[in-house]
């Protein structure tokens, strides 16, 4: 793709997930959030979604994004920005929902190699957000969550999917959360 083409694309699809249509206050409070941050550990994956964010109509699943625990009060996700860190409180407290999943890591060493993929993404490689989903440089959320999980010998397996909405809407295999899911240990689930 046009490096001009992919640069206004990136930049309506990060416009697109950036606008609210809230008709009410999210459905997070303070009581789910004390119930996470006691239930959560580093290696978890937590997923989240949004009611009135545009982006949730393009993505097909119950969850619309997802990232993973590096330590207790930190974890590592991708986003249009690229894959950064961010407080788990951060990451659910404007949120309709959200769960958290804890995958069969067979060994502490399995656990640490996922963790270190995270970080190695977010401050050594800093891998930047595949708008297209299909860069095998880059990664969207989900595909980054699953990068982690490969490092630790856990396989996920990809979906076929429509994705988005005419005019933009095409079909592809892709890793949605609800794969990621499927593969983990419910720890915690908030529907809103």
């Amino acid at each position: 793709m046009n490096v001009w083409i992919y640069g206004r694309y990136s930049q309506f699809l990060t416009w697109i997930g950036d606008q609210m249509l809230a008709l009410e206050p999210p459905k997070t409070r303070a009581e789910q959030i004390v119930t996470m941050m006691k239930l959560v550990e580093p290696g978890d994956i937590i997923c989240r979604r949004y009611t009135y964010y545009l982006d949730s109509i393009f993505i097909p699943g119950e969850f619309s994004h997802s990232g993973i625990m590096t330590k207790n009060d930190q974890m590592a996700h991708s986003i249009a920005e690229g894959c950064l860190y961010i407080h788990p409180i951060d990451f659910v407290k404007d949120t309709d929902g959200f769960i958290i999943c804890r995958p069969y890591y067979s060994t502490p060493y399995e656990l640490r190699e996922a963790i270190k993929k995270a970080v190695w993404h977010v401050e050594e490689n800093k891998t930047q957000y595949d708008f297209t989903f299909k860069d095998t440089n880059r990664f969207y959320c989900n595909e980054f969550c699953v990068s982690c999980l490969e490092a630790a010998g856990i396989h996920i397996s990809k979906s076929k999917k429509k994705f988005g909405v005419w005019p933009f809407s095409f079909e592809r295999e892709l890793y949605l959360t609800d794969n990621i899911i499927e593969k983990t240990k419910e720890i915690y689930k908030f529907e809103g």
